[in-house]
């Protein structure tokens, strides 16, 4: 005898799976019609299962509440009689009239979450009608009469009619239509260590598709920051016309993979499960992949077929070990969390030398660890091997564009910006929605003095990722080096909205007041950074300045000597062009050469360098810092 039996449409199996194996994990015994004995006779099966069942789980859906869901009503009004019938919607629906006594928890846009607050009603729910306990109508909610039913029914005809029909009516957005968010994927294994496969699984998806032009894909934190959302809601507030869920539960050697595509009305477009050998992710993956474009009616043809797979692997044990490094290293920056990612990733390419997305990967991370080198001959090294694995990259997939992305950041530490916007514009000819390669163009192209071009990309991002701050991070930095200032301020701001414990938007604010001559406001904004920030400093020593107090700009600078040396020879150069100190600056530059100092990477853009400019030494300090075009 089963402890919970699942009455639901055949159509709605996809959409049911995740329920199902939510409630297996909890330790309850659940029957549902897809382990019908071969052989047996299947109705007498249901039947028997039905009426020893303790907890029987109606699932009511547009499909289950239509004429051709009277299977579901019948065992709906069997339970009912016997005192074990528990509703639950999938859809924003009412049970047929005659099981409106018990209300219906609703589960609409549910993915997957045991922690959804909605899942854990419907569970708590499941376990007192186990320990014997009648369902009853839930607090404050009242039986509905057929009147009641109808009435309802006419208000909401009402509704619609005097508010919502022109968005009935009028034409999709095409735009909008080929837009998607694939939003993190729920973990059903029942062990919180294996986040890292469901929520790789997402990725992996955002990644295949962002590779097929025509289609917008929300990148992973906005995506991320609405995973406890409906997909309605999720739609609506990243302006997307469809939505991709799912679930995983991993178990010895297996998978169960089950996704859902709806629309932005929160209607279902597509769905489907899989239980596949755990060497079969890439292939499941491929297949979610082509069925979402299918339905969205996008074309994708052979060489997009191609490009969903691109750069991957089919070992499973390599492509475990790549789930687990992109999650160590999105854990957080630091360089033990990227070197410990970089032994995982050696570790899976050194089991399948052709995995480029892992070379891809471990490149970034290189290039990260090598912009904090503690020498210039260690930073030197860090961004050669950073540019060796990202080549090898693309050698191997010639079409991953975030292969180029990698080899342009490391091409950028090297201060080689010509050629790291060659492989930016290599990159976008494959496709344009690669988040990191359009967070790399947009440091790229300001370097290269293509401020409008590099605002371009920033809006892109925003676009791509609306609720990510790197997104904004990015915009008002190519707004101050494009001289908006008041532009730089605003989208700071915004961004501080969004990540209130950032240290660049104040200072990016600070900087912009600076140039508008307003060092006291600026000071305001400098004060909320930790006190000893190398760029706080350099920009203490100019408010200071610009206040007249030549004591404390001193101060200031000895400090940052003190503190950090040769390393901050840029802010040093700031801070003497801005005072006229001419040879002090070109000196520090100078410096900064020697060490490679990365700021030097904005030289030709940089307004605190204005005074300066029109010296002859400055034109050939470009040069030499190959920076120009």
């Amino acid at each position: 005898m089963s402890d919970v039996f699942v009455s639901y449409k055949a159509e709605d199996r996809p959409r049911v799976s995740p329920l199902v194996d939510a409630l297996e994990a909890e330790g309850l015994d659940v029957w549902w019609d897809t382990i019908i004995a071969g052989g047996s006779e299947w109705r007498q099966d249901i039947q028997q299962q039905l009426d020893d069942a303790r907890c029987v789980l109606v699932v009511w859906s547009k499909r289950s509440i239509a004429p051709e869901g009277r299977f579901v009503r019948d065992e709906a009004n069997r339970a009912q009689r016997r005192g074990t019938y528990l509703p639950v919607r999938i859809d924003n629906v009412e049970p047929p009239l005659g099981f409106g006594e018990i209300q219906a928890i609703s589960l609409n846009g549910w993915r997957g979450s045991r922690t959804d607050a909605r899942y854990q009603t419907l569970l708590n729910s499941v376990r007192a009608m186990l320990a014997g306990e009648r369902a009853q109508a839930a607090p404050g909610a009242s039986s509905m009469s057929r009147r009641g039913v109808l009435v309802s029914a006419v208000a909401v005809a009402g509704v619609v009619s005097a508010v919502s029909a022109w968005e009935l009516l009028k034409p999709r957005d095409a735009k909008a239509a080929n837009s998607i968010a694939v939003l993190p994927f729920a973990n059903l294994s029942g062990d919180s260590h294996q986040d890292y496969f469901s929520d790789g699984i997402a990725e992996e998806l955002r990644s295949a598709l962002s590779r097929l032009p025509g289609l917008k894909v929300v990148g992973r934190i906005s995506s991320e920051a609405v995973r406890n959302q409906d997909a309605a809601a999720a739609a609506h507030r990243l302006h997307v016309g469809h939505i991709l869920t799912g679930s995983v539960r991993r178990g010895p050697g297996m998978v169960r993979i089950s996704s859902q595509l709806i629309d932005g009305s929160g209607l279902e477009q597509w769905s489907a499960s899989y239980d596949r050998p755990e060497g079969n992710v890439l292939a499941i993956q491929t297949d979610i992949a082509e069925n979402v474009v299918s339905a969205l009616s996008v074309q994708l043809g052979q060489e997009g077929v191609h490009a969903l797979a691109t750069g991957g692997t089919n070992d499973p044990e390599a492509h475990d070990l790549f789930l687990r490094a992109i999650a160590q290293a999105q854990r957080d920056d630091s360089e033990s969390s990227l070197l410990q990612a970089n032994a995982l990733l050696d570790t899976a390419t050194a089991i399948d030398p052709r995995f480029a997305r892992a070379l891809a990967a471990k490149s970034r991370n290189l290039s990260y660890i090598a912009d904090v080198g503690r020498s210039p001959k260690e930073t030197l090294q860090g961004y050669a091997a950073a540019v060796a694995d990202a080549q090898s990259a693309i050698n191997l997939a010639p079409r991953l564009t975030e292969a180029y992305a990698a080899l342009a950041d490391a091409l950028y530490g090297q201060r080689r910006v010509p050629a790291a916007m060659k492989q930016i514009e290599r990159g976008f000819t494959i496709g344009t929605n690669n988040i990191q390669l359009l967070q790399a163009a947009v440091v790229v192209f300001v370097a290269g003095g293509q401020t409008k071009r590099a605002l371009g990309y920033a809006d892109r991002m925003i676009d791509i990722d609306p609720l990510n701050p790197l997104s904004h991070r990015r915009r008002y930095y190519a707004l101050f080096y494009d001289r908006q200032f008041d532009e730089c301020i605003a989208e700071a701001r915004r961004t501080l909205k969004l990540a209130p414990a950032l240290a660049l938007p104040p200072y990016f604010i600070a900087l912009s007041l600076i140039m508008k001559d307003q060092p006291q406001a600026a000071q305001r904004y400098l004060d909320t950074l930790p006190a000893d920030l190398t760029v706080r400093l350099s920009a203490e020593a100019i408010v200071a300045g610009r206040l007249g107090d030549t004591k404390r700009t001193k101060a200031k600078l000895d400090q940052l000597r003190r503190v950090y040396g040769d390393a901050a020879s840029y802010q040093f150069a700031q801070v003497h062009a801005q005072f006229g100190e001419t040879d002090e600056a070109f000196e520090a530059l100078e410096r900064g050469l020697e060490v490679n100092d990365p700021g030097l990477n904005t030289l030709g853009v940089d307004p605190l360098f204005d005074p300066i400019r029109s010296d002859p030494r400055f034109a050939n300090l470009l040069q030499r810092v190959d920076v120009t075009t």
